[in-house]
């Protein structure tokens, strides 16, 4: 055991590692053994190897401090936050006010985006060091989700002008990136896209993607859509194929085209949207789509052969990624392409729904108020609907793939949409779609139905500034909050909306 502490305080981890598990092979039930090879495995980028030693060891000793704080660190390196909590609260019940425990604890409630807690654990580190660094970034981090943007903006700088010297460039990259998005959220552009520059010299493919979506946002497509194609620089995003390219529309012609997805099911339905376009080009396009977005896709003009990612891909000359076709026909705000419908609800599906909803007498209206990947700044709590099912002589349809809970003023549909091909048979036999921005607000305006789009005061790029229609979409409205958070005016501007929605005329007798 003092071979294997040596040996790890020189860095030599390869010996280390070997002390510990000839001690732990003797003895599998060795604290020290197990404990120290835990922390190995956790310094060399292994958090999944370490929470397998560190939970034996803490089964030796329960409740010692130190080795709960380490658990609960490489839980949080492993992305199991409620787990990581557990083991750092057990280390901060013998040591309460360890700033290193009550900083990863602060991380994994972020982690359960539960940010006003993780910013009291933040404030409790820097109430006893007020210089520590990392619980200065990570308070910043936190009142950028909650919307604080001018307190984490201050936080920021603050950390960047006090970071040391041999600050690591991914450390450094970090702390800008975080900024930058910080200052594009309070549309502070010229500050944002300055800051953009200065990570481009430590990570270029990451500060172009940063770059590129405050450019989409402000309209600006000719570089925008150049420089979204680093997104496959950011970690976070998915990863390219290796035959993916994005080809000139001049080398179309003639040949067999694989679109392939990425990111959301929004992304997919909002881009397929190319397809018509491709064909007319004389491409023979097929396209990789999600599963349950299979059955969809089959309506667009122009498209050949339809498959999910666990089928056969036929023959190709050319892959490209969907969100890469903007950049391939010179997408501007005067060239969006957007003829609607491009996407039909099928036939058959269209008969069960006409079936199921019966006569069509009082106005429907579709709701959609919480994502599936469920972005909390852009979910509107649903007592926060209640002015608009309160309209009446209205039929009010849940379009949630969830349950949509006991409100007898809202139809439950969850258990019967399978796919979004019977979403878009409900869709097309209401009057309007109310929805947050989610694959719903997508489909709908995919499908030419009056779509009214309830945005965050931080919109995502495709809404752009301030506009209240989408050049994506013709038949959408947009209803945006004034200050983050105001879901009320938002809802309230819908109600007095809905005084221009029609009800349905009563057939003429003759």
């Amino acid at each position: 055991m003092d071979a294997a502490a040596s040996y790890y305080a020189a860095h030599d981890y390869d010996e280390a590692e070997r002390c510990c598990g000839e001690l732990i092979a003797q003895d599998p039930r060795h604290f020290d053994a197990l404990h120290l090879l835990g922390v190995v495995h956790l310094d060399r980028g292994r958090p999944t190897d370490a929470a397998d030693c560190l939970k034996r060891a803490v089964a030796e000793r329960e409740h010692d401090a130190q080795v709960n704080y380490h658990l609960g660190t490489a839980l949080l390196g492993d992305g199991k936050f409620a787990d990581a909590e557990a083991a750092l609260r057990k280390s901060l019940l013998v040591r309460p006010d360890d700033v290193g425990a009550l900083n990863n604890l602060g991380n994994a409630l972020i982690g359960q985006e539960r940010y006003p807690e993780a910013l009291v654990c933040f404030e409790r580190v820097l109430r006893q060091e007020a210089a520590h660094l990392p619980a200065r970034y990570n308070a910043a981090r936190t009142l950028a989700a909650l919307d604080r943007m001018d307190e984490a903006i201050a936080g920021f700088q603050s950390v960047l002008a006090d970071a040391p010297s041999d600050t690591r460039p991914d450390r450094l990259a970090d702390i800008y990136s975080e900024l930058g998005q910080a200052l594009a959220q309070a549309r502070r552009f010229e500050e944002a896209i300055v800051v953009c520059r200065a990570l481009a010299a430590i990570k270029p493919g990451v500060a172009a993607w940063h770059e590129s979506l405050i450019l989409l946002l402000r309209g600006d497509f000719a570089e925008g859509w150049r420089k979204y194609e680093s997104r496959w620089d950011v970690p976070e995003h998915d990863r390219p194929r290796e035959d993916a390219q994005v080809p000139a529309l001049t080398e179309m012609a003639g040949k067999h085209v694989l679109l392939v997805p990425e990111q959301g099911h929004g992304d997919l339905i909002q881009f397929s949207r190319y397809v018509p376009l491709l064909a007319a080009h004389g491409a023979q396009v097929s396209v990789q789509t999600y599963a349950e977005l299979q059955a969809l896709i089959l309506t667009l003009d122009g498209v050949g052969a339809v498959v999910n990612p666990d089928e056969a891909e036929p023959a190709s000359d050319i892959v490209t990624p969907l969100l890469s076709l903007p950049l391939v026909f010179g997408t501007d705000l005067a060239s969006v392409p957007n003829r609607v419908p491009y996407l039909r609800a099928p036939a058959d599906r269209l008969r069960v729904w006409r079936e199921r909803l019966g006569k069509h007498t009082r106005r429907r209206i579709g709701l959609a108020w919480w994502g599936t990947q469920h972005i909390p700044k852009r979910s509107v709590p649903f007592a926060a609907l209640q002015p608009i099912l309160a309209a009446g002589d209205t039929e009010f349809h849940s379009l949630q793939k969830e349950p949509a809970g006991d409100d007898a003023s809202l139809i439950d549909h969850h258990a019967e949409l399978q796919d979004f091909a019977d979403t878009a048979a409900l869709i097309s036999l209401l009057d309007v779609v109310i929805t947050i921005d989610t694959a719903v607000a997508h489909l709908a305006g995919a499908l030419g139905k009056p779509v009214w789009i309830m945005l965050h005061h931080n919109a995502d790029w495709r809404w752009l500034l301030e506009r209240d229609d989408s050049p994506w979409y013709p038949t959408a409205r947009l209803f945006r909050q004034k200050q983050a958070g105001d879901w009320a005016g938002v809802v309230a501007e819908v109600v007095r909306a809905l005084g221009s929605v029609r009800r349905p005329r009563a057939p003429v007798r003759t």
